[in-house]
């Protein structure tokens, strides 16, 4: 099967909502800028991990600069770093430490 644009695009639109109410429910009343909380929600998506992470935790106990640098340590597939990962995850981590 091969998706156009128009149903992938609706397939994302669809999904996404998912992973924002994971990650809402992840973080509770934890204080979060809009940038960490969209940063936030890209992890999730890609990695299906916001409720067991190390990152949550920390975030949930303010210690952002920690939860910054716990995101970059997600490059992995198959136990090797890859390049595509190392800059999705140093764009999030980018934009979860946007003041």
């Amino acid at each position: 099967m091969i998706w156009t644009q128009a149903e992938c695009d609706a397939r994302f639109d669809r999904d996404i909502v998912r992973y924002v109410e994971e990650v809402a429910a992840a973080l509770g009343d934890a204080p979060t800028t809009r940038d960490q909380f969209d940063a936030l929600v890209s992890y999730h998506y890609n990695t299906g991990a916001i409720g067991r992470a190390t990152l949550t935790r920390l975030h949930k106990a303010g210690r952002f600069a920690e939860a910054q640098a716990e995101v970059g340590k997600w490059i992995y597939n198959d136990g090797r770093p890859m390049d595509g990962l190392r800059i999705r995850r140093n764009d999030e981590a980018a934009l979860y430490g946007l003041i």
